[in-house]
């Protein structure tokens, strides 16, 4: 064979001193190939690699002229932890896989692998001479990622990452070195070809050797025994510089720049002779930028992830001496999830038209606020306030309305919401707001987002390729369709996000979490989340928005302890309260699936169209001037939400009918999403409708309705019209569970319906709630429906309540 038919294709190292090259088609020789390291490289040991390791990563190798799919057992958490079978899809099967493209779990070497050795009468077509794309999916229709350390991952044209096969390149083209020197992370070390006619060298990537690097030491600017440490770990950098100056001198004038030292582990550090608390710094980073994995500039100044607090998005960043830092003596318990109701709600939103708060207000006037008598919260009645991203963000000035889903740092809250952010008072204003929160008997759940960061990133200028994930072309993936995906492999990626959960517990006693776009960081992650979390708050709340532009992991979280946010509820109720859908998806939704502790159920939250405007009778989504159809819609849709096993969430203002007047993305309008309480009392009936429901939710009578797990198949018994989607649920109908019956009848059509209830006696209960009122005593028997021989006549879009009669009352 002539060996100018083949090049070096890639070439990455795997650990300090390990590498593999990938030749651009198969080595067919009984000879090694020229290949050898560039001085001042020495090579020690060079050889063949087997096929089944390089499939680890490439999904694929070729055994007698077939294709073996594998998968690693490690990588398919899905599949190991939840019993899901994998399948390969592709154009050999119209990437619609059936039983015969599925892998069985095998050991190679003691590892677990997913395995399909692809039979002859099955491979047939142009892809096996011209090769093809392929990817794995699981039998519930998840599709896993391709590892980013991949090779042969390439683009579709509809921007889906897929792998790819090729017949030329089996797993006969990859060989393994080890070398006598150690890799060079600060520039490139480089593959040699040498023959009788050609000599070229290949750079070697830092490759998946790049994610091993991690380090135990404390990072960030920290105050210890009266001196103050920098530390930052950047792998790949080649020069770092802090500077800092004291505050109250903007302009720098008396800034101070040191440059830090490696440690040999991709940590930086320096150390100053004395307390710098309250002092301003931010990073200059210098590198090499040998390829796209990099973006090193040091003209430009890099906020500290690890920064405590922060003056603005882009920094600097303050250090703080937390000794001086009063931490909570005790720990608020929140309410178990069975017993939970969240509010979603955003600062801004909430305080823009309180009487006094100002058009800046934060966390000390939301604070102000929640202890006062008049505060809706409390009206309300709800135990969990799910706030909408509070750590720093990226709104270019303090007065911009932002969302908070565009994070620049981690650890602080966010400076728009401080008091005095020049003086750090974020810490002090959020521990009030929390502590406020507390005191009135609400837990504070935060809404986190870890999946993306916002502009400017430090990241990209701290090692781009080690925090952020990129495509094959090395440019920045965008499954979050914020511009960027954090790279959760990344050890010390995983460690900063740790820290900071952590932190909001241990400094700001926060109660739980919500998690953006969840499936992003992937469920390794989320377990180890809620393994190093769990012990550090008793009845912490964790919860997961499961979905991404890439997938879906709902049904893989169903062996952890999140919940998860249910988009199968917030989609199914706009239907049918119109009428337009059946009873089975509605039992399902009200018997809780499986785990009704861990199932969020809500109809709307900040994102898209409000509840109102979803489902109004207006033209354009407009809900402004809501139809008297509309309310009683939402009191509909509110009696079933709280009648639902699970942990029923609100978003702010749907019990009063909020409305943003059909407009879908309000992220950046605050005169849209504020809380209007002059519409509360517009439509107050409507709200003492929602606030009657939670209270008996939460009360003892309202037992049989809050469960851990979904109850025995004889607690349910089920009275339907199934093609007009009504619906009657007796609740313990058994009576084997120590809570009193209760009786629940939904009626989503515009006009009355007779339910056929037989075998339930009407003097048994009392009517407590109707479509429009709830009454705890009981309703007048005007306001009763009719009930009478096994008949219930339900009005149009009502729901109704029933209490069993006690002995008392009998």
């Amino acid at each position: 064979m002539t060996h100018l038919a083949h090049h070096v294709e890639i070439a990455y190292w795997t650990t300090r001193f390990d590498g593999v090259v990938e030749l651009s088609r198969d080595w067919d020789g009984v000879e090694l190939p020229p290949l050898g390291l560039a001085a001042p490289a020495r090579l020690r040991r060079f050889q063949r690699m087997k096929p089944w390791r390089w499939a680890r990563f490439s999904g694929y190798f070729f055994e007698n002229g077939l294709p073996v799919f594998l998968l690693p057992g490690d990588t398919c958490h899905l599949a190991l932890d939840n019993a899901e079978k994998v399948r390969v899809a592709g154009p050999f099967n119209d990437w619609k896989p059936d039983v015969t493209w599925q892998l069985e779990l095998e050991k190679q070497d003691g590892e677990p692998v997913f395995v399909l050795h692809v039979r002859q009468e099955n491979w047939h077509g142009a892809w096996c001479h011209k090769g093809c794309d392929f990817k794995f999916i699981t039998d519930g229709g998840t599709w896993l990622e391709p590892l980013s350390m991949a090779t042969n991952r390439v683009k579709d044209s509809t921007g889906n990452t897929n792998l790819h096969l090729c017949n030329q390149r089996t797993g006969q083209h990859v060989f393994c070195f080890v070398s006598e020197t150690p890799a060079n992370l600060a520039g490139h070390d480089n593959i040699l070809w040498a023959d009788a006619t050609n000599s070229h060298t290949t750079a070697i990537r830092h490759g998946n050797f790049l994610l091993h690097q991690d380090s135990t030491l404390e990072m960030g600017a920290r105050v210890i025994n009266g001196q103050t440490r920098f530390r930052l770990f950047a792998p790949r950098a080649t020069n770092v510089v802090v500077e800092l100056w004291p505050p109250g001198h903007k302009d720098r004038v008396y800034c101070e720049r040191l440059a830090l030292v490696a440690h040999g582990d991709g940590v930086w550090e320096v150390t100053w002779a004395g307390s710098l608390h309250g002092w301003r710094y931010q990073y200059f980073i210098s590198g090499e930028n040998l390829d796209a994995s990099t973006d090193f500039d040091d003209s430009h100044a890099v906020l500290d992830p690890w920064a405590l607090a922060t003056l603005g998005p882009a920094g600097p960043g303050i250090v703080i001496d937390m000794a001086r830092i009063p931490f909570p003596q005790t720990q608020y318990t929140p309410p178990a999830p069975t017993d939970a109701i969240i509010l979603e709600a955003h600062v801004r939103d909430l305080m823009a038209r309180v009487p006094g708060a100002g058009p800046r207000a934060g966390f000390r006037e939301l604070a102000t606020w929640i202890r006062s008598p008049h505060c809706y919260l409390r009206a309300l009645g709800i135990n969990v306030l799910e706030l909408q991203p509070i750590q720093e963000f990226d709104a270019q000035k303090p007065d911009d309305y932002h969302w908070g889903y565009m994070p620049t740092n981690w650890f602080s809250p966010a400076s728009a919401y401080a008091r005095d952010p020049s003086n750090a008072s974020q810490i002090e204003d959020f521990q009030e707001l929390v502590r406020a929160c507390h005191e009135v008997g609400i837990a504070i759940v935060l809404d986190v987002v870890y999946n993306h960061v916002g502009v400017p990133n430090p990241f990209l200028r701290i090692d781009k390729g080690y925090y952020l994930e990129t495509a094959p072309d090395g440019n920045l993936t965008n499954w979050s369709g914020c511009g960027n995906d954090i790279r959760p492999d990344a050890p010390m990626l995983r460690r900063l996000v740790l820290a900071t959960l952590q932190h909001f517990i241990e400094c700001y006693d926060v109660d739980g979490f919500r998690f953006d776009l969840a499936e992003l960081l992937g469920l390794p992650m989320l377990s180890e989340i809620e393994r190093e979390l769990r012990p550090r708050k008793h009845g912490l709340l964790l919860i997961a928005e499961p979905w991404s532009f890439r997938g879906h992991i709902g049904h893989a979280l169903s062996r952890t302890g999140f919940a998860s946010w249910s988009d199968g509820y917030r989609e199914f109720f706009p239907a049918w309260v119109h009428g337009a859908a059946g009873t089975d998806a509605l039992r399902h939704f009200i018997t809780g699936a499986d785990r009704p502790a861990a199932t969020v159920n809500y109809t709307e939250s900040h994102d898209d169209l409000c509840w109102l405007d979803r489902i109004t009778e207006n033209a354009c989504n407009n809900g402004g001037q809501p139809s008297s159809n509309d309310a009683q819609r939402t009191r509909l849709m509110g009696a079933t939400l709280m009648a639902s096993l699970g942990i029923p969430m609100l978003a702010e203002g749907q019990d009063f009918l909020r409305s943003k007047n059909g407009i879908s993305n309000t992220y950046l309008r605050g005169d849209l999403n504020a809380l209007d309480y002059v519409r509360l009392e517009s439509f107050k009936d409507t709200h003492a409708y929602f606030r009657s429901w939670i209270a008996f939710r939460l009360s003892a009578d309202g037992a049989a309705l809050r469960h851990s797990k979904r109850p025995q198949s004889g607690f349910f018994r089920f009275f339907e019209n199934e093609r007009q989607g009504v619906l009657g649920i007796l609740y313990n109908a058994d009576g084997k569970l120590p809570c009193a019956p209760l009786f629940v009848a939904l009626n989503p059509q515009p006009e009355s319906v007779e339910l056929c209830v037989h075998g339930v006696d009407a003097a048994g209960f009392r009517q407590l709630a109707n479509g429009t009122h709830f009454y705890p005593g009981g309703l007048p028997r005007t306001e009763c429906f009719a009930w009478h021989s096994g008949t219930l006549r339900i009005p149009p879009l009502s729901a109704g309540l029933w209490q069993t009669v006690s002995e008392e009352h009998a």
